[in-house]
């Protein structure tokens, strides 16, 4: 059964503030990354994620934190790790690539979970959804540019960071859905904050200014936002719906990046923006077919 009117405008909604929270977010951290170095700017945000997610769920969901004792929570720690992983190579990027580019490159998520799929959970894709694929891919590649002047290194690594991702979006499909989605949220908080804090103590303090301090409290808050609303987006509506309002963020990305740092992608990036998008509205439409056909199967 298809989600009522309302749930499919409240997940529209949702998945459209999700975006621009993230968005927001990764604006808020690359203005910090001016001053202070990555795994010290990780583990400030981190710990104010962790506070405010531990301090959600002792106020309003004390019930969650028995999941804790949960065997399937193995795999959460698991996920959290890659998230760390994720994040860090993602912010490497992020600091030095323009903030539309990268947030380009990361919105091939989808593509690489779908090839993850294929080879790790056993999907079948027929040649339709393997031609979006290698489109999606090669518009990829005209964002990165790897033979031009506008090519750096840090353009592979956001593709790293965006496989990573894949990686551990097909983890996360293996958590056992009894396992609430914000202790899943609390866990990465927690794994990332970890990670930055051992990083920080190998490499050394910097002092932070208090307009840093806020500016970091601040993505936080924007952090924590935008796992909420997607979460609210794929639990109130389907996904084939709201998932295409992800490529909202390049319209975002795009305008902060002009606006903080005069950052405006060449032609060819443009281009690839359009094919990359393009390819992901495709892939999403086949599975939607895709879906309809196994109900009308059952039916």
């Amino acid at each position: 059964m298809s989600a009522p009117l309302t749930d499919t405008r409240r997940g529209i909604i949702a998945m459209c503030l999700s975006m621009v929270t993230f968005i927001v977010n990764d604006a808020m951290v690359k203005l910090a990354s001016e001053r202070l170095p990555m795994d010290q700017i990780v583990f400030i945000r981190g710990i104010f994620a962790s506070l405010l997610l531990l301090a959600w769920l002792s106020i309003g969901q004390p019930w969650v934190l028995r999941f804790i004792r949960h065997r399937g929570m193995v795999r959460v720690g698991w996920r959290s790790v890659l998230d760390a992983l994720s994040t860090f190579t993602y912010l490497w990027a992020l600091f030095h690539l323009p903030l539309p580019n990268i947030s380009a490159i990361n919105l091939s998520s989808p593509l690489m979970v779908t090839v993850l799929a294929i080879f790790f959970l056993g999907e079948k894709v027929a040649w339709r959804r393997w031609s979006a694929i290698i489109v999606g891919l090669i518009g990829v590649m005209m964002i990165v540019q790897p033979s031009s002047d506008a090519f750096t290194w840090f353009s592979v690594v956001a593709v790293a960071a965006t496989v990573l991702g894949a990686v551990r979006d097909v983890m996360t499909r293996r958590i056992a859905l009894e396992i609430p989605s914000i202790l899943v949220t609390f866990a990465t908080a927690v794994a990332v904050a970890t990670v930055a804090g051992i990083s920080v103590a190998a490499t050394g303090w910097t002092p932070v200014a208090v307009s840093d301090l806020l500016l970091l409290a601040g993505a936080s808050v924007f952090l924590i936002g935008g796992y909420h609303f997607i979460i609210v987006a794929m639990r109130v509506a389907e996904t084939s719906i709201v998932s295409p309002f992800r490529y909202t963020a390049i319209l975002w990305a795009i305008i902060l990046g002009y606006v903080l740092w005069g950052e405006v992608p060449n032609p060819l990036a443009l281009a690839g923006i359009v094919v990359l998008v393009a390819s992901g509205l495709y892939l999403m439409h086949r599975e939607r077919l895709a879906r309809l056909k196994e109900k009308a199967a059952d039916a």
